[in-house]
């Protein structure tokens, strides 16, 4: 138990040498100091944060919902949006980035005094330190005030943006160094807590001053701290009518889990700024980031230029040198160079190119635009050789299905044959041939075959291609298609096998 108090309240050290002053500190119950913190706010996102803390707009650990309507605006925003807008509004055109961008004020007393004074003459004290604060800062500059009294220690806290009478952000000019800082406990206690029987804290007594939602968490939690176990309950004759054990041992942990929930409600706050801080600094870091990937991209930009413009300075110093040289390796050098400006010449303008082109050119060389054209020429002959390749093998594969076209009816013995009929047909023809020869052009086809029962077989697998691919039939092609199937019943008469009669 002794352990977890000092972990809230500290240690103590009672050798005097150790506590840094030469008086000790008054035992707890006997305090009655004007107690005043200032801390510095970089950044809006810290300003926000301590906004919505002060307004009440988050979770507040230490803080009683329920009184939540006791606590007392005095001046400024009432949201911590409205904190920023005056922020915004009062902040000079240029800011430092390391500039501290506003100030936070607490002001209570000694809780054992806060408490003597009462609801009514300490709020009057805390109003009054609010006068003060306005005066040494000036009203315009202030963003929030307000009296916190759903806290066991009632106390005022005020945010400001620290401008100068430059009309500069100048923390520092209001309470840079220790001399300032000590001054102003002095010139506070002088004209606002010595009017509430309030003292100045052990002047140079050696104590840090903490953070100042760390210092209102100790103060919270050790006022909330009762280590002595609860009496066990008797009933009227003392002995009979006692508090069960169990009951009793229920009471104390419950009692013993107040105090922890107590010990550590004080430090959420700070937590929560210090993950805030955390994520401010992510955000700074991925902004910086991304400036230097920006920045980097610019810069390989900007060597990639300059090492093309060199590179088609170069080529064309050196093809002027070749273009005007007189020894007898001339022919050798000019192979050379065509040689490693073919390797380069993509990646350089077109107007380099031509230039160079033409400078090969009258010296018997040959340049990029010939090179490629050579190229170009090269591909389409091979692609129209590859094509007619193709064209050759469907004939041939055709040819095959005309040599037995004389044997049936049909040409097509299976699905497999007639799917494969369509495809060589579709090979041998443009879209314009065979689009026609389905509409029944026999003379689409003339490249193929001339011979007109073979042409006429090959139609009536394309009418039947037609009608399973949902090709739109008009009358006029429904009786072209039915004397072209009338033509081959005379042709193959005495062919029974196939069952032709019976076709549609």
């Amino acid at each position: 138990m002794k352990d977890s108090v000092e972990q809230v309240t500290g240690k103590l050290d009672l050798e005097l040498k150790n506590n840094g002053g030469s008086l000790y500190r008054p035992r707890k119950g006997s305090r009655n100091f004007a107690i005043l913190r200032v801390g510095k706010l970089k950044g809006l996102g810290k300003i926000g944060a301590a906004a919505r803390h002060n307004l009440r707009e988050r979770d507040t650990g230490n803080a009683r919902p329920e009184d939540f309507s006791r606590n007392i605006h005095l001046a400024g925003a009432k949201t911590a949006d409205e904190v920023l807008e005056l922020w915004k509004e009062r902040a000079p055109d240029k800011v430092r980035t390391n500039a501290v961008h506003a100030l936070e004020y607490v002001v209570t007393a000694s809780p054992e005094k806060m408490a003597a004074m009462g609801q009514t003459t300490g709020e009057e004290y805390l109003r009054d330190a609010f006068a003060w604060v306005q005066e040494k800062h000036g009203a315009e500059n202030i963003l929030s005030a307000v009296i916190h009294n759903d806290e066991t220690t009632p106390h005022l806290q005020v945010m400001l943006i620290p401008i100068d009478e430059r009309g500069k952000l100048n923390a520092r000019g209001f309470i840079g160094g220790a001399a300032k800082l000590s001054a102003m406990q002095t010139d506070f206690v002088e004209r606002v807590g010595k009017n509430y029987g309030l003292e100045r804290g052990i002047e140079r007594s050696g104590a840090r001053h903490e953070a100042i939602k760390s210092y209102y968490g100790r103060v919270q939690a050790v006022e909330n701290l009762s280590f002595e176990l609860p009496e066990r309950a008797t009933g009227r004759l003392g002995v009979f009518g006692r508090e069960p054990v169990a009951k009793y041992h229920e009471r104390v942990a419950q009692n013993q889990r107040e105090v922890l929930r107590t010990t550590t409600a004080g430090f959420v706050a700070e937590l929560d700024d210090k993950d805030r801080e955390l994520e401010n600094k992510d955000r700074e870091l991925a902004s910086k980031d991304r400036e230097l990937a920006a920045k980097q991209k610019q810069l390989d930009k900007t060597e990639a230029e300059r090492r093309s413009e060199f590179q088609r300075r170069h080529t064309l110093e050196v093809a002027c040198d070749i273009r005007f040289y007189k020894g007898s390796d001339k022919q050798e050098r000019i192979a050379r160079f065509q040689k490693e400006y073919l390797s380069k010449c993509a990646h350089l303008p077109e107007e380099t190119r031509e230039i160079v082109d033409i400078l090969l050119e009258d010296m018997g060389g040959k340049g990029f635009w010939h090179i490629e054209q050579e190229r170009l020429d090269r591909e389409e002959q091979e692609r129209a050789a590859q094509e007619e390749g193709e064209i050759l093998a469907a004939r041939n594969a055709l040819a095959g299905y005309e040599a037995r076209s004389s044997d049936g009816y049909k040409i097509a013995n299976s699905a497999e044959e007639h799917q494969e009929i369509i495809r060589l047909l579709k090979e041998n023809t443009t879209d314009a041939q065979y689009d026609r020869f389905r509409r029944g052009d026999l003379s689409a086809i003339d490249h193929i075959s001339e011979d007109e029962v073979f042409r006429r077989q090959l139609l009536m697998e394309v009418e039947l291609n037609n009608r399973t691919t949902g090709f739109e039939m008009s009358n006029e092609l429904e009786n072209l298609m039915s004397d072209n199937r009338g033509f081959l019943k005379e042709t193959f008469g005495e062919d029974r096998d196939h069952g032709y009669e019976n076709e549609r």
